[in-house]
Order: structure tokens, then C-alpha cells, then sequence
């Protein structure tokens, strides 16, 4: 996990329709391309292009990825992730736990 992403959270909509952004560095991520398709809560297809897996222990900052998703969505705004030059949407937020149910890792699903 050597990559560093830069993110971007919608914090606002101003008169204009235009976004106002909160941007955070994390390190330590690591981006992995892929065309696997995942259902949304109401059903919709969206084939992602790759998958931002964020650890709890190595990813600093240790960012809440959820709660920032959520927040960005229910103002009616986006969360985006650059990685090595290219910008991605978020489209889907997973908290991974391990064998013994303790919360491990993020993966975030970007197109």
C-alpha cells in the first residue's frame, strides 16, 4: 500500500449549482483496476473501474470513508479520489472486518 490518493468531498452547493469541496491526503492506499459490476440499493448496474482499498492501521489519515460518503450524497454532491494522475467518482463504500468481526479495512468502489 505505497500509493497516496487525494479525495475530494462535496461540503456544499452554492447559488450556482457548483460544489464546494473538503480535500484530504491519505497514504498508504492502494488502487487496484478491475470491471467488476455492483448493484446499487435501488437496483442500478454500474461496472467499476477500480477499487481504492484504504487499511485501518497503515492508511493515515485514518478517515471515516462512510460517513464522508453519506454526508456528500444527502447534499446531493459526489466524493472524488485521484490516484497517479487519474480522477475517479466513488460510487460504493465497504467496511471489511476480519475473522474475528474487528473492522480491518475500506474498499471504495470508483468509476
Amino acid at each position: 500500500m505505497r500509493s497516496t490518493a487525494e479525495v475530494k468531498v462535496c461540503t456544499g452547493i452554492d447559488r450556482y449549482q457548483n460544489q464546494t469541496y473538503q480535500e484530504y491526503t491519505v497514504k498508504g492506499v492502494h488502487l487496484q483496476p478491475t470491471n467488476e459490476i455492483r448493484k446499487t440499493a435501488d437496483n442500478t448496474d454500474c461496472i467499476l473501474r477500480s477499487i481504492l482499498f484504504a487499511d485501518k492501521r497503515n492508511s493515515k489519515p485514518d478517515i471515516d470513508w462512510w460517513a464522508l460518503f453519506t454526508a456528500a450524497h444527502k447534499i446531493g454532491g459526489d466524493m472524488r479520489v485521484t490516484v497517479r494522475g487519474e480522477e475517479y467518482t466513488v460510487f460504493i463504500v465497504d467496511e471489511l472486518r476480519d475473522d474475528t468481526d474487528t473492522f480491518h479495512h475500506w474498499e471504495i468502489g470508483l468509476r
